[in-house]
């Protein structure tokens, strides 16, 4: 039983590491094209773009696999963990500011996924 619930949160690590990566691909693809008329052919032209399709991908292919074996209650709330750590992602990469409400909203995150990761796996 603890080598699923292990399974379960590798993959669930696996699952957050990968989003974040992947919106940071996103956004350094989104950085990178030229606005203009041919805005999406230029995106469409960022290896980037192509590698954050690929993290997205894979991240589907882990959640699937991660419920198998966890409760929909307790995966989906810890895969929600994305939304604070996709903001820090992007001050800490892109040099983003973050105001404090953002800050305390990541915090309050982090801890209420803690909480349902200590309860539920």
């Amino acid at each position: 039983m603890s080598r699923i619930l292990s399974s379960a949160a590798l993959g669930l690590a696996f699952c957050v590491v990968t989003e974040i990566t992947r919106e940071l691909c996103f956004k350094a693809a989104a950085n990178r094209a030229q606005d203009g008329s041919n805005y999406v052919l230029d995106l469409a032209r960022q290896p980037v773009l192509w590698l954050g399709l690929a993290f997205w991908i894979s991240e589907t292919i882990a959640l699937v696999r991660v419920l198998e074996i966890a409760p929909l209650s307790v995966a989906y709330q810890i895969t929600t963990l994305p939304y604070a750590g996709i903001p820090i992602a992007g001050a800490l990469v892109f040099r983003e500011r973050l105001t404090r409400g953002q800050v305390a909203g990541a915090v309050l995150i982090g801890l209420g996924v803690i909480l349902v990761g200590a309860s539920g796996l």
